[in-house]
């Protein structure tokens, strides 16, 4: 859209857009062990993989807290970047109704 005070690109704001989901999409965890023989915890960490290390019970409660703080961060940016993506698509269907409506 051209015209008047504002000069849009639409295909900026659909890349934008796709841009935004593609990364929200990447923040999952099951794809950050995807081709690799590792597997993500499916529950409480135990201190028992740490085998006889002294302490392995409290390090264990550690790796579980932060595990569980990098899984809530990881849900916050993919829920970000959703509302990304949808504001722009928002703004992109408002300039198109303001252009139609100005007869642009």
């Amino acid at each position: 859209m051209s015209g008047g005070l504002v000069d849009v690109h639409f295909s900026a704001l659909e890349e934008c857009g796709n841009r935004a989901r593609r990364v929200a999409s990447r923040l999952d965890l099951d794809d950050a062990f995807s081709g690799t023989d590792v597997k993500a915890p499916s529950e409480q960490v135990s201190g028992s993989i740490f085998g006889d290390l002294t302490g392995a019970g409290e390090l264990a409660d550690q790796v579980e807290k932060v595990w569980k703080a990098l899984k809530g961060e990881l849900k916050s940016g993919q829920s970000r970047l959703a509302a990304v993506e949808r504001s722009i698509d928002q703004v992109e269907s408002n300039l198109r109704k303001a252009g139609k409506a100005s007869g642009a």
